[in-house]
């Protein structure tokens, strides 16, 4: 890639130090000197760019590329972008000392200001830029560009802060603060981009670092808390895992002031465990989950799975995951973790079974709502008999809608 030099100015806001200049849109397009945050791969790991990439909205690009191709008085406000690796340079101008405005002599402060903030900088063109604020400008750019290249010649006003790879957190934050206002973000998005709220945080370090969850069948790239009625392959979604962890997590405690503040290393660390913890005993009392992400079936467990006919699982439902997280708390506060452990693994968490049937599926779908209910069953399998009226009460009304009479078909395992 070329070297280029570009005219600046250089300012200071909050601790970041920026240049302010122009880049022609055939310096920004040509062999992508300019690129998308997913396609840096540098803030984030590959599971997180892939829905982050589906957050593109091709309409949008599609829109702006005609406003440049159709309109003469086209104006766009500045990208602005994240610059690491290479070897940038950064040239002050000399400004003789005896430097006028209206023939009036200039304050030799005001000089000395001038001179700091007036300069070149050098892009060896071994550097990469993403940008930060802007990607769909970006990319409707490289759209009108490749079907006329004759606004190659446009210059487009970019603002560039310097990215520390050892510093990615500060850099997320300032990705978080352009986009958040710009748009409604969406609750994936949300959790992307969020360095504040400790689920958000300890959800994206689990899905990138955790071994099963980096595995490709275990994240759908989906935006959507559910998965999609299509998707057979992949064991949960982003938005549910963050739902677990907000779970797990005592937030009434964390966040007394109910203000979101980004708790220290050390709380972090230590919810991180817990979480990581939750996560560890699903996967041991239930080993069958992790052969369905590595895609190693048991013949033995063939019904183990999710399909269109009897449903499959409920420990592979993003629903059955959270409302588990949910009892698994409720054991563990009150101090019977290791009762929860033998008896939940006898639990036939087979949708078509008498247990979950015309509650979490109809023998079509999926059934949203009853949510309570849902729970009372799932309490009182593991013998809570406080949940035995609500179970037997509510049962009666859902068996009467399919002309059934319900007959006390659930019992505690």
């Amino acid at each position: 890639m070329k070297k280029i030099h570009l005219p600046c100015l250089r300012g200071n806001f909050g601790d970041w130090v920026y240049y302010s200049t122009v880049i022609p849109i055939r310096d920004i397009v040509q062999n992508k000197r300019i690129i998308t945050v997913s396609e840096s791969g540098d803030l984030y790991t590959k599971n997180i760019n892939e829905i982050l990439q589906r957050e593109v909205d091709t309409s949008r690009i599609s829109k702006i590329k005609d406003y440049l191709l159709k309109n003469t008085e086209r104006f766009f406000s500045s990208l602005i972008l994240a610059i690491h690796q290479g070897d940038p340079e950064w040239a002050e101008f000399n400004i003789e000392r005896q430097f006028r405005i209206d023939n009036k002599l200039v304050d030799e402060t005001d000089v000395k200001f001038i001179e700091m903030k007036l300069g070149v900088l050098t892009l060896s063109g071994s550097e990469e830029l993403f940008v930060l604020d802007g990607q769909h400008r970006l990319l409707g750019i490289r759209k009108a560009f490749h079907e006329n290249e004759d606004i190659g010649n446009d210059e487009i006003s970019v603002i560039i802060v310097i990215h520390n790879k050892l510093k990615r957190e500060r850099t997320r934050r300032l990705f978080t603060v352009l986009n958040r206002y710009a748009e409604k973000v969406k609750e994936a998005e949300k959790i992307i981009l969020e360095e504040d709220d400790a689920a958000a945080i300890l959800t994206r370090r689990l899905i990138q670092e955790h071994p099963i969850f980096l595995k490709d069948n275990a994240i759908a790239s989906t935006k959507q808390f559910n998965l999609p009625s299509t998707d057979f392959t992949h064991f949960t979604t982003l938005v549910c895992i963050y739902q677990v962890s907000q779970t797990l997590i005592d937030y009434k405690t964390l966040y007394k002031n109910k203000v979101i503040v980004r708790p220290n290393d050390v709380v972090l660390e230590n919810l991180r465990l817990y979480i990581n913890n939750f996560w560890k005993i699903f996967f041991d009392l239930f080993p069958e989950t992790v052969n369905f992400i590595e895609n190693r079936r048991d013949t033995n467990l063939e019904s183990f799975n999710r399909n269109r006919e009897t449903g499959g699982s409920l420990l592979l439902r993003p629903e059955g995951q959270k409302l588990f997280a949910e009892v698994y708390q409720e054991f563990l506060d009150s101090g019977r973790l290791e009762f929860f452990k033998e008896n939940v693994i006898k639990i036939n968490f087979d949708l078509n079974s008498v247990y979950w049937k015309y509650v979490f599926w109809d023998g079509f779908k999926i059934l949203s709502g009853n949510k309570k209910l849902k729970k009372a069953i799932f309490r009182y399998l593991l013998g809570e008999n406080n949940s035995k009226k609500i179970v037997s009460e509510e049962m009666k009304g859902v068996y009467k809608k399919y002309n059934l009479e319900y007959q006390d078909e659930i019992q505690p395992v």
